[in-house]
């Protein structure tokens, strides 16, 4: 794994006090405006101003409700998520602490979009944010905008997520571009054939869904402080707090009821398994701008479907191929210190291959396996052989003159290192431990590298005695393989 020091940026030019988002204060204004929403705490609300602002990132910012020309309702509605009992969108993800919303949500888009356009449901696409976000134009403490994005896609492309993975959610640092961040970058690149603007230029909400009917969009609104603790229900903010401008996908939307449906990239533990729905009626902006990308029809279309983007393997496993028309085939799978292998697939009467390959012959490390068939090629995925147990060791100490023997109060942070062999691990948790033993907190980077600086807020927790530290979490033969780091007693303040 090429992973390097990462440190997180400290902007001491915002406030790193914790938010003053009240949930019953919320849901005392929800019930006083007859509001159709739930709100509930949740990771995003307990994280500090400087975190939270790392969730946002647009700097196209609306004000109030679409001002569309056109009224008109019907009993229309789509969900790109169920069509005809089909889920055309890939699993939610998240941004983490960066200001990456607009790569997200123009990747989310593009995902789902390619899918459509090839009308096979099997495709799983993946593309990198990272690579979008900062040879774009993009940088974690300022954001980015979406017509930026949809040109950089369509005059610069954008690779496989194999390419380059995505670290800032991790780090809350920026990576430099680069003209071959792996091997064959050319010829990972994907470029979209346009973009439009449905609701610029005489739009109207019949072509934003009109639009929508043909897939997903990226659309743009202001956050205001409740959004954060949505839960679920049709949300119209109550609040008067405006945080920033965000970006997402919009991924449906229902007459009936009148609202949008919303793809965030706040990870799926935030609202409706990461989604939400919004109001027509409400004020932040959503489907005001919106942008739409096109893809061009391909010949045959070509897809890995196991092994899985970041799977850890060990001993015999098997390979799938799906074509959308029956072809020859073959699979290519290279690692960084081992030899290219060419295993031919079935031949050319089958739209399918399934191959079992015993990942013993292979050493330990991180591989690559794509499939083609003529001069067509599928996108590159990456996975991990395992042979041997893995042995990783993880320490932390407080971080900045933090001295873990003095009470403490506010957000904190800590040094982590992260020792590990052949491979990095899959995982790594933050737990926080009260005098009897049980968990009371608990944080999850699945974005991991070697040299971390992760934060705490201890107002989250009533003053006290605690113990903490820290676990890595590595997947070998059925079964995770875990680390221990020191254990630290925290004395909060507050």
């Amino acid at each position: 794994m090429k992973k390097t020091l990462a440190l997180i940026a400290v902007m001491t030019c915002i406030s790193a006090s914790a938010s003053t988002v009240s949930v019953n204060s919320i849901n005392q204004l929800i019930m006083a405006n007859k509001a159709q929403w739930i709100a509930k705490d949740n990771s995003i609300s307990r994280m500090s101003d400087v975190e939270i602002k790392n969730l946002l990132g647009s700097t196209d910012r609306p004000i109030g409700n679409a001002l569309f020309e056109d009224r008109k309702l019907s009993s229309e509605s789509i969900d790109w998520r169920n069509v005809n009992g089909t889920n055309w969108l890939g699993p939610v993800m998240n941004q983490g602490n960066c200001g990456s919303c607009v790569a997200f949500a123009s990747v989310a888009t593009l995902e789902a979009t390619y899918r459509i356009n090839a009308a096979l449901p099997w495709l799983a696409p993946t593309f990198s944010p990272q690579q979008l976000f900062n040879c774009g134009g993009g940088a974690c403490n300022y954001g980015w905008q979406p017509s930026g994005a949809a040109s950089f896609l369509k005059n610069k492309g954008i690779v496989d997520a194999a390419c380059v993975p995505y670290d800032s959610g991790s780090t809350g640092q920026d990576i430099e571009c680069k003209k071959n961040f792996c091997d064959n970058q050319l010829q990972r690149t994907y470029k979209i054939a346009g973009s439009s603007t449905p609701s610029s230029w005489g739009g109207s909400a019949t072509k934003v869904k009109e639009a929508l009917k043909k897939g997903p969009l990226v659309t743009t609104l202001t956050v205001y402080e409740d959004f954060l603790v949505y839960s679920s229900g049709i949300y119209k903010s109550v609040s008067k707090k405006s945080l920033g401008g965000h970006a997402v996908s919009l991924v449906g939307f229902n007459d009936q009821e009148r609202y949008w449906i919303v793809r965030n990239s706040w990870g799926a533990d935030w609202g409706e398994a990461g989604f939400i729905r919004i109001s027509y009626d409400d004020k932040s902006g959503i489907a005001d701008s919106t942008w739409a990308y096109q893809t061009a029809k391909e010949d045959n279309y070509i897809s890995i479907q196991s092994p899985s983007n970041h799977d850890y393997l060990s001993g015999e496993k098997k390979i799938q191929v799906a074509l959308e028309k029956p072809a020859a085939s073959e699979i290519v799978i290279s690692g960084e210190t081992d030899h290219v292998k060419l295993l031919a697939c079935q031949g050319s009467s089958t739209t399918s291959c399934d191959l079992s390959v015993d990942t013993s012959t292979l050493k330990d490390g991180r591989y690559e396996i794509y499939a083609k068939s003529g001069s067509k090629q599928s996108q590159v995925k990456e996975f991990f052989v395992l042979n041997h147990e893995p042995q990783s060791t993880i320490s932390f100490k407080g971080s900045d003159g933090v001295d873990l023997k003095r009470p403490q109060k506010g957000r904190i942070e800590f040094d982590i290192d992260v020792k590990a062999s052949p491979v990095i691990p899959q995982k790594v948790t933050f737990i926080v431990e009260d005098a009897s033993g049980k968990i009371v907190a608990k944080r999850v980077t699945d974005e991991v590298v070697e040299q971390m600086r992760l934060g705490f807020r201890t107002n989250t927790l009533p003053n006290g005695k605690y113990t903490i530290y820290y676990t890595t979490e590595t997947p070998f033969n059925g079964q995770m393989i875990s680390a221990v780091s020191n254990k630290e007693i925290l004395t909060t303040k507050n």
